[in-house]
């Protein structure tokens, strides 16, 4: 385990970085509705947004790799973020609004991946100890969900915008502060050191075959997963406000989800020893399923409230899964590119598509053919799971390293 000063940082790192998510990923949504945009355009904003999160953490994470500057990139990333943000306050024109919510897509979604490539570089097993310290993060996020759900109603016009009042502005002002001190905390993580290289034959053709066809197929599946929850992370606010209306506790019903993430991330390391990195994944990709499902099957408050905590599969194991095989498959001085993949293809273009797409079939058909139609893609996944490309070769990293 590293050192607790070191250990210390990675906790408020990820704390203070995941409290910013807390904002934006539920309020982004609201906030481009408070500003007068349609379904439709939302999702096209989101898709955008989404995008500029595929090319920005590429290029930013292959600079980090090279020249080692993860903790530089990760305070610019978050403050270039936050000022960027204020502009989108200033206009209601769309493709002004597309140019900003870019280049906020650009540099903020580049900072996970690469708060994660720094941890994973200074941890002596990433693969079994990344999920000790992404905890964390569910637990920033769920202080502020719970903070902005019963501690500042009136600042948030009730997390809703049907208060009579524009709530664009204070989600603006909270993201912003909230970014900026995560880009505070970024200073004092531990400097990363650079990979010695390593002659032994083995580890040649482990980084030889780093981006093989295996590792395409399981960011292949990682995409798959995130296209169905597409339509929760995109819209699941506009349709507890939709089906619900001020009633539907936004942010207490996403505190949820991330209460129910923080055990199986915490004990990630053993779940991965225990069944594998397959079996984890496949059950993943079923909570999707399932998820959606109960959704839109049973439109009550209590069964979301219960299916919210299918979040403990549809990310917890799912993202520290997908995480640690990048740990496990990648070498280290190439690391932070593997990350920057996929959150970039696996996430970043999954989510593009998904909130595109989303956005006008909520116009046409609804929300519930919305979670029903995403439902069924996850499936795919987990046939692509049992194909002969994720089949056991010559570096197995299905399985965990011996301690």
């Amino acid at each position: 385990m590293p050192s607790r000063r070191a250990g210390a940082s990675f906790f408020a790192n990820y704390f203070l970085l995941y409290v910013s998510f807390g904002i934006l990923v539920p309020y982004l949504q609201l906030y481009l509705k408070a500003r007068g945009y349609t379904p439709s355009r939302i999702g096209v904003l989101l898709g955008i947004y989404a995008l500029a999160g595929i090319a920005g953490p590429l290029f930013v994470s292959r600079l980090a790799d090279s020249r080692t500057a993860y903790r530089a990139l990760l305070f610019g990333s978050l403050a270039a973020s936050a000022i960027a943000f204020v502009p989108l306050q200033l206009t209601t024109r769309f493709l002004v609004a597309a140019v900003l919510l870019a280049l906020i897509g650009a540099s903020y979604l580049s900072s996970a991946p690469l708060l994660d490539s720094a941890v994973s570089r200074i941890l002596p097993d990433p693969a079994r100890q990344y999920g000790r310290f992404r905890v964390a993060g569910s637990i920033g996020f769920i202080v502020i969900s719970l903070v902005l759900q019963f501690g500042a109603p009136r600042f948030f016009g009730a997390g809703s915008g049907d208060a009579g009042r524009d709530p664009s502005l204070p989600i603006l002002v909270a993201f912003c502060c909230a970014a900026l001190c995560a880009a505070g905390a970024a200073v004092f993580l531990p400097r990363v050191p650079r990979s010695r290289p390593r002659p032994h034959a083995a580890e040649s053709l482990r980084r030889a075959n780093a981006f093989d066809m295996r590792f395409w197929a399981v960011i292949a599946v990682v995409f798959l997963g995130r296209f169905g929850m597409g339509a929760y992370y995109s819209f699941f606010s506009l349709y507890l406000k939709a089906t619900f209306g001020g009633a539907a506790g936004v942010s207490l019903l996403w505190a949820i989800g991330s209460v129910a993430e923080i055990p199986p991330m915490w004990f990630s390391g053993r779940l991965i020893a225990r069944w594998g990195l397959r079996a984890v994944l496949a059950v993943s990709l079923a909570a999707i399923m399932l998820r959606l499902g109960l959704f839109v099957v049973a439109p009550s408050l209590p069964v979301i409230a219960l299916a919210q905590l299918l979040h403990a599969f549809t990310f917890g194991t799912f993202h520290t899964a997908a995480v640690s095989y990048v740990n496990a498959a990648i070498p280290a001085e190439r690391r932070g590119l593997g990350m920057a993949i996929y959150n970039a293809v696996g996430i970043g273009c999954a989510s593009f598509l998904a909130s595109v797409a989303g956005g006008y079939i909520i116009e046409a058909h609804g929300y519930v053919a919305l979670y029903l139609l995403y439902a069924a893609v996850p499936l795919a996944g987990i046939v692509l799971l049992f194909t002969k490309p994720l089949r056991a070769g010559i570096f197995d990293p299905w399985k965990p390293r011996p301690s």
